[in-house]
């Protein structure tokens, strides 16, 4: 008995280690995903929106982050990996324009429509709190702490 219970109780450290080691790398590279999203607010001041070839950059952007050397892509979860790719079709679709009809240099300066610009937000922010969720920072602590009351008075007379 004393050997399952050794062995139970060791499976679920290593486990909980594991899971420990994978949220720190997780929190690192979230963390600049997180600032690299920076660049694809709620909303653009109009005039300000970014044009398809500066869309191309983020998009070369987010992909060195998903590739480069600290593996960005490899710790995101199945819901934000749904989310990031997404984001990075609905940029570099915006990004190309309609490059296939007109030639890759014909449509470089149009803007990007109303329904581009919208979708790429919303991916954006919905990347932000999928990652926040993932890393526990959207929700409430899960131990609840509770604050001390202060000790009740003595006992008249004494």
């Amino acid at each position: 008995m004393t050997y399952l219970t050794t062995r139970s109780k060791l499976r679920l450290e290593l486990a909980h280690a594991y899971d420990q080691a994978v949220r720190e790398k997780r929190l690192a590279r979230y963390q600049r995903l997180f600032h690299l999203s920076q660049v694809i607010p709620r909303y653009w001041i109009p005039g300000e929106e970014p044009s398809r070839e500066r869309l191309l950059e983020i998009c070369e952007e987010f992909h060195d982050w998903y590739f480069d050397d600290d593996a960005g892509g490899l710790f995101l979860t199945p819901r934000a990996m749904d989310v990031y790719m997404r984001l990075q079709t609905a940029l570099a679709t915006a990004g190309r324009g309609n490059a296939v009809a007109t030639g890759p240099d014909q449509n470089s300066g149009a803007s990007m429509s109303p329904d581009e610009s919208q979708k790429i937000r919303d991916l954006a922010d919905a990347l932000r709190h999928q990652l926040a969720q993932d890393v526990g920072t959207s929700s409430p602590p899960r131990l609840k702490l509770t604050r001390l009351d202060p000790a009740p008075p003595p006992p008249h007379g004494l």
